[in-house]
């Protein structure tokens, strides 16, 4: 439209021009050698015309001749480069069917016809992949991030890489630039929280907590779940830097976002007891016993037992254990640990008929053993309660859930294959028995999204 109109345009100018001339006649004379040449205006401008045309078509002609050259030369540069880019497509569709024979062929082949496409290195870097030659690859990735519209490729080509090195570090500086350039990528927030997890940066994983959280990474019981094992974590660090005020701090906060999650209770209230706060302690023990009984809370409930104020006899001092005890037990009296809690300050106090009620209804087998041995000296009934032990279900350890790996004490990552707040009070053998690695990895054939195992 705008070409048609820009025509009009000219065709008018002329036309103007034409009849400006028409309406003022008049002759021009010319001498030259002694010859004198009259004519009018009209004639002369026609003739001034003509020449002008005649002129451009000789010049377009000759320009046309002497521009062979370059054309041909143009012409083959393009039909190198699409026989390049065709040689690009069957590279990767090669390197798609797993043929890497083929890819290596058809990547030579783009090599020769467009060796600087950023195309063709994404190629060249995939089928050394495929034919096991790493360090080409990693040569043809490092290329790519000069280009800028190509430089993703190779980041995520990279970053592949030092993932399945276990180079844990380099893999958060690609992340991190990779988050710059696609700010709003799942898959980028939630590796870095994995891998700043297992780096055990806990201020960068908080950070990417929230970053996940706020694209949908993680629902937000998840996230607060996560929330309160990093919290737990810093205070373990803290705690571990003689930091006990801060520790303190981290537990408190960790500790108000859910009651149930005994390690930050547990923790909590030994930092009181350390500090000689044990009304704060106690208060902490019967809030998360309460809410979800725990060996560990019933051991530290009976670290916080009343001693005597004087001299009484083993019996009344096994019973002021026993009521205590009980106080605590008395928050869930059908529970399994508060049972064994019950059963065990009993036996202490050598209060036989509690320790047996206690002990039999929380079916802890071991411990009636003992009872049997301390009160009737029977070892053969002693036996069989073992007997009863070892064909009875293994106590609940803290079991990740990824790798099986069980412990005694939660820690916020599995010592084993490194899972972040995946260990649950658990029977072992419930536990998923595989061997995992909680980093996200990617498929060696196309770039595609990543997924995590």
């Amino acid at each position: 439209m705008l070409r048609a109109l820009w025509f009009l345009f000219k065709l008018g100018i002329l036309l103007a021009g034409v009849i400006w001339l028409l309406q003022r006649p008049g002759k021009i004379e010319i001498e030259w050698l002694g010859y004198v040449v009259t004519t009018n205006i009209g004639v002369a401008a026609g003739a001034l015309f003509l020449i002008i045309g005649l002129w451009t078509l000789l010049y377009r002609f000759y320009s046309s001749i002497i521009s062979v050259p370059a054309v041909y030369r143009r012409y083959k540069i393009s039909a190198g480069r699409e026989k390049g880019y065709r040689a690009v497509t069957s590279g990767l569709v090669a390197i798609a069917a797993g043929d890497a024979a083929a890819a290596e062929k058809y990547m030579k082949r783009a090599k020769d016809m467009i060796p600087d496409a950023p195309l063709t290195k994404l190629l060249s870097a995939q089928s050394a992949l495929m034919n096991g030659n790493a360090p080409r690859a990693r040569r043809e990735f490092t290329a790519l991030l000069e280009e800028d519209d190509a430089a993703f490729f190779g980041l995520r080509g990279l970053l592949n890489e030092h993932l399945r090195d276990r180079n844990y570090g380099e893999a958060t500086v690609l992340l991190e630039r990779a988050e710059k350039m696609q700010p709003r990528r799942r898959w980028i927030a939630r590796a870095l929280f994995d891998l700043s997890t297992r780096a055990r940066e806990w201020k960068k994983a908080e950070t990417a907590l929230k970053r996940a959280e706020r694209l949908g990474v993680f629902d937000a019981a998840t996230a607060r779940r996560h929330r309160q094992a990093i919290l737990t974590a810093e205070g373990d660090t803290a705690l571990a830097h003689n930091e006990t005020k801060q520790a303190a701090k981290f537990f408190a906060r960790a500790f108000e976002i859910d009651p149930a999650f005994s390690p930050a209770a547990a923790r909590l209230a030994q930092v009181y007891i350390a500090d000689g706060s044990k009304r704060p302690a106690e208060k902490v023990i019967t809030r998360a016993f309460e809410a979800q009984p725990h060996p560990e809370l019933a051991l530290l409930w009976m670290d916080l037992a009343p001693q005597p104020r004087k001299t009484v006899s083993a019996y009344d001092a096994g019973k002021i254990k026993y009521d205590w005890a009980l106080r605590l037990c008395g928050l869930k009296p059908d529970h399994r640990d508060s049972l064994r809690a019950a059963g065990a300050a009993a036996l202490e106090a050598r209060m036989w008929g509690e320790a047996r009620a206690h002990l039999t209804q929380a079916a802890d087998y071991r411990a009636l053993a003992r009872l049997e041995r301390e009160e009737n000296r029977n070892d053969a009934k002693a036996r069989e309660w073992l007997e009863m032990a070892a064909d009875h279900p293994p106590e609940n350890k803290w079991t990740c859930t990824c790798c099986g790996h069980a412990q005694m004490r939660w820690t916020p990552v599995c010592h084993e294959c490194g899972a972040f707040n995946a260990q649950e009070w658990m029977m072992p053998e419930g536990a998923v028995n595989y061997a995992a690695e909680a980093i996200p990895v990617f498929s060696a054939d196309l770039i595609g999204p990543p997924t995590t195992t």
